[in-house]
């Protein structure tokens, strides 16, 4: 038998990101939820997936909705994360929004969206996973939110040389890339660190 913290803290390795799933109750009330389990499935026909506990209040919701989006959260969403991560509170209090072109609640802010027409449920040990057809999406030049480990956490792509430049780190001269003081102290820095 597997040690349950154990198990989790196994998975915790594995970086997802953060999205906010949203839907419309059959009385047409906003219900969205903080969601870590999305994936794609297919690119033709479009699909993908996200799976909820079979424990959570909004189950009912999600079981019952015809269309519903996933928000992918861009870095700076956390407290929307956060806002819809909390169970029993009026998660779009203060919010207005309209529906996408699929029906669901639109959320702003987002790095990517995809609205979905509900297709499949499936139960999975005590998660039920949904299965949707993409019928809209929009991306956004946005960074996304990242978890890892229980923690918040941003992407890290490696520098360019004109990134470096930006931040005043390095000059061209003749068409080569040197580091400006700046930088050979920053490079100095982080050798040190990693001597450590």
């Amino acid at each position: 038998m597997f040690d349950p913290q154990a198990f989790r803290d196994a998975l915790g390795t594995f970086v997802t990101g953060v999205t906010i799933v949203t839907a419309r109750d059959g009385e047409g009330r906003p219900y969205g939820l903080t969601a870590n389990s999305f994936n794609s499935v297919s690119l033709d026909p479009p699909m993908v997936l996200w799976s909820l506990s079979l424990r959570s209040g909004s189950l009912p919701v999600f079981r019952d909705a015809a269309s519903w989006a996933v928000h992918v959260l861009a870095a700076d969403q956390q407290g929307m994360s956060d806002r819809f991560a909390r169970p029993g509170m009026d998660k779009f209090e203060g919010l207005d929004p309209c529906d996408g072109p699929e029906g669901a609640p639109l959320l702003s802010g987002y790095a990517a969206r995809f609205g979905c027409r509900a297709q499949f449920e499936y139960e999975g040990g005590d998660h039920a996973i949904f299965l949707g057809e993409v019928v809209d999406f929009d991306r956004r030049d946005a960074e996304p939110l990242i978890y890892h480990g229980g923690r918040y956490g941003r992407v890290m792509r490696a520098p360019t040389g004109e990134d470096l430049e930006r931040e005043g780190l390095a000059e061209r001269e003749g068409g080569e890339l040197s580091l400006t003081a700046s930088g050979a102290d920053l490079l100095a820095a982080l050798e040190a660190l990693a001597k450590r």
